[in-house]
């Protein structure tokens, strides 16, 4: 990172006193559009595995998808019996090398923010068949960008819930899990399509960690098999909507509707409507065979991504209302290992999907049925390298000349991970074109193992976008470097 006046020196030097503590965690994820469901795409797992979280009696183990690594890495601590307690701080350091522009809190090129994460969990069982977990989180940001640079104080401290939740086996073949959870079955590092259970924290899209990055839901799954399948049921409630950044952060969603602001001041603010059935339903039939799996999916859910419904103004703002849209949804989703290659797909048809007009603030959208189909790639046949290649189509039917993107549209992604010095160092590139646009994430990371439990690592992003049609021009200078160490017990 480049720092050219004494008083960002002195910021730097304080900021690496921080990173003694903890590192980074990858992420970014492609196809977004801030005023559609495609937002929830930004984040990337960066080839990481889910890591499983479903332990059964010494017994048995029930065989189900690997799940997110949302709480901890590390070696957990036992306190007695089979509980285990395990954390993780993680301390980041994020510079903004462009200038975003007068319309974003930070309008300048410098330090956007210093924040320590601190996520603890414990688990264990209260019976052999009837097991725990609780874990939360600490967020402390130690300041904020004043006027015209960044200040330490005014900090502020948020606390959130992670897994809460029991599990409970009443047989050999049936798991039940009710709780706040994770629910991950995508295929994709940088598509979601059938994955849909839970919302996104999209408050700084391609820089947040991956403990935060999928929200957990109140949600009852149950899981069992009939004859060679598997079946999974899930019920959620109250699961909310993707998490956007506030007014005035650097990924400010009220951005795309600067053209609506009053001459001489007046601001956005949004305003997020509820929606009329907080209860959506989920059900997954699986079939696993020797080097893959297959899976059907159907859903009757409400999008993640809250879309503008109404626009009320006044002398004093302007309010934008967002508010849910019901869906439903068929989709299937599966994977086929075949010596160094790893073959991976997704497909979903939606069902009265909301569209935007070229004008995305002619209401209401339109409704259309959308088709979508993820197809990628995994190579890892030379030696400390994996190389994938993911590519996504999206159909629209019925769509007019007066709807906004095409009826038929296409993304790439491109990533590359190399690992080396005894899988110590870990670097990792991702370049991704935006479906039906020609916006361009980038991105270059690097993680460094100092030790068991210290990490150290840097991520440099850049948001490419040419067009003022495209959903990411407003955040085209947004750019970061990023510094985080990872302390994990």
């Amino acid at each position: 990172m480049i720092l050219k006046d004494s008083k960002l020196l002195k910021i730097g030097l304080i900021a690496s006193i921080f990173l003694l503590f903890s590192s980074i965690l990858y992420s970014e994820e492609i196809d977004l559009d801030l005023a559609s469901d495609d937002f929830d795409l930004l984040e990337d797992l960066s080839f990481e595995e889910f890591e499983a979280d479903i332990e059964i009696s010494d017994e048995f183990k029930i065989s189900t998808e690997t799940e997110t690594l949302e709480s901890i890495s590390g070696s957990p601590i036992t306190i007695e019996g089979s509980d285990t307690f395990s954390g993780s701080i993680i301390q980041s350091l994020v510079f903004g090398i462009e200038n975003p522009g007068p319309f974003f809190k930070r309008n300048s090129r410098g330090l956007e923010r210093i924040r320590t994460n601190i996520n603890l969990s414990t688990k264990g069982e209260v019976f052999s068949n009837l097991k725990y977990k609780f874990g939360g989180l600490v967020r402390f940001d130690w300041g904020d960008w004043q006027g015209e640079k960044f200040r330490f104080g005014g900090n502020s401290t948020e606390f959130s819930l992670k897994d809460v939740y029991l599990d409970f086996y009443p047989s050999n073949n049936i798991w039940i899990r009710i709780g706040n959870q994770i629910i991950a079955r995508g295929q994709f590092d940088t598509l979601s399509i059938s994955d849909t259970i839970n919302p996104r924290d999209l408050s700084i899209p391609a820089q947040g960690e991956l403990s935060e990055f999928r929200q957990h839901v109140p949600a009852i799954l149950v899981n069992f098999p009939l004859s060679d399948f598997k079946i999974e049921v899930v019920v959620t409630h109250n699961a909310k909507a993707n998490n956007l950044g506030k007014v005035g952060s650097s990924f400010d969603p009220t951005a795309l509707f600067q053209g609506l602001a009053v001459p001489g001041g007046s601001p956005l603010v949004p305003v997020y409507l509820k929606p009329s059935n907080q209860t959506e339903l989920f059900a997954r039939l699986n079939y696993s065979f020797n080097g893959g799996d297959f899976s059907v999916v159907f859903s009757d859910e409400n999008l993640n991504q809250r879309n503008l419904k109404a626009i009320n103004a006044t002398t004093l703002s302007t309010e934008l209302s967002f508010g849910f849209d019901r869906v439903r949804m068929l989709g299937l989703s599966g994977n086929l290992a075949r010596g160094n290659y790893l073959f991976k797909y997704e497909g979903a048809q939606l069902s009265s999907m909301p569209i935007a007009g070229k004008d995305p603030t002619a209401l209401p959208w339109h409704k259309r049925d959308q088709s979508i189909l993820g197809l990628g790639i995994d190579y890892s046949g030379v030696d400390n390298l994996t190389l994938g290649f993911e590519t996504d189509i999206k159909f629209t039917k019925d769509h007019t000349n007066d709807l906004s993107g095409s009826k038929t549209s296409v993304g790439q992604s491109i990533q590359a991970r190399w690992t080396g010095l005894n899988d110590l160092l870990m670097i990792n590139g991702t370049l991704s074109r935006l479906n039906s646009e020609k916006s361009v994430i980038s991105s270059i990371a690097a993680n460094y193992n100092i030790r068991d439990g210290l990490s150290l690592g840097g991520r440099l992003v850049q948001y490419h976008a040419n067009s003022a049609t495209d959903s990411f021009y407003p955040y085209k200078n947004q750019d970061v470097i990023m510094l985080s160490t990872e302390y994990s017990f």
